[in-house]
């Protein structure tokens, strides 16, 4: 990154050096996320780095180097910065061996955006067989693993929301049993089709949205706030809360024990390698990532962006 809020730029980097309790890993993959864009905007509500600096928080690749980590062992890794590259430097913990058969390029979309899917259904959802589940932006990558998460689970009913026809139409497909617009019609319409109540919602979008599906929600019901493309804040009421007995729980990766997302990656990687859980990719080389980074920013349509070095 050349500068704070800029586009990521081809350039010729230092090869990181092997250190004790690092791993070098070789990119075969790199996934773009939308916290890449917030990391490089100073938006993230960790530290960041200053600029110039390698972009990309996770990659798919093979060790290199790592006391931790057989060289040539395939992994999934999750960095804060510098996988944009051919080699990157990750802790030995944030180091995720791969199982058989599931290929670089989905190990890295599977990454960030798919656990936020998972870890908020299977994880800080709770989900328990039976239960109905609400996905807000359901049709955009996390909105759609978290149907499948939610269907792999054992949920009875899976409802979705979504801004675009596009949108509603992939959360259908991924395995929602219905998919409402998102808008003012809101709160009426999953007050319509969950007329006995959510147990739990999935909201990546905050917002208005996410007080409509606080108030579809039945008593005991939570929420699990994990994106907040809609905006940055929520009015939200006391009371429903209270008398409801709601929970609100947030979740970020980048806030999860190490041992917590490499578990819950094994768990997610291998509902992938049986079909349980798909996603729609698109690579495009490194050379490429510039146009990638501007696709993220404006929406990549349901897909998950690849950069392969």
């Amino acid at each position: 990154m050349p500068e704070r809020g800029a586009a990521p730029e081809p350039a010729d980097v230092p090869e990181p050096e092997p250190e004790p309790g690092r791993a070098l890993v070789r990119v075969r993959a790199a996934s773009l996320n939308p916290v890449d864009l917030a990391i490089a905007a100073g938006r993230f509500y960790m530290d960041v780095p200053d600029p110039p600096y390698v972009a990309g928080a996770e990659a798919a690749g093979e060790v290199v180097d790592s006391l931790a980590h057989p060289p040539g062992t395939p992994v999934w890794c999750l960095a804060m910065t510098g996988s944009l590259a051919e080699v990157v430097s990750v802790p030995d913990e944030a180091v995720v061996p791969l199982p058989p058969d599931l290929g670089f390029p989905l190990a890295a979309g599977l990454g960030i955006a798919g656990l936020a899917g998972w870890m908020t259904v299977r994880e800080r959802g709770a989900l328990l067989p039976g239960e109905t589940v609400v996905v807000l932006g359901a049709g955009g990558a996390v909105g759609q693993v978290a149907i499948q998460a939610a269907r792999d689970g054992g949920a009875a009913r899976v409802v979705a929301a979504a801004r675009s026809d596009g949108g509603r139409e992939r959360a259908v497909a991924a395995g929602a049993v219905v998919a409402v617009p998102t808008g003012p019609g809101l709160p009426a319409a999953l007050k319509e089709v969950c007329r006995d109540g959510a147990d739990l919602v999935i909201d990546t979008l905050w917002g208005e949205a996410a007080v409509a599906a606080i108030g579809a929600l039945r008593r005991g019901g939570r929420i699990v706030q994990v994106g907040s493309a809609a905006g940055p804040s929520a009015e939200v009421a006391a009371g429903p809360f209270r008398g409801g007995r709601l929970d609100l729980r947030g979740f970020s990766i980048f806030s999860e024990a190490p041992e917590d997302v490499a578990r819950a990656y094994r768990g997610l990687a291998d509902a992938a390698v049986r079909g349980a859980v798909t996603m729609s990719l698109v690579g495009v080389p490194l050379a490429d990532a510039p146009d990638a980074w501007a696709r993220v920013a404006s929406g990549a349509g349901g897909d998950k962006i690849v950069v392969a070095p």
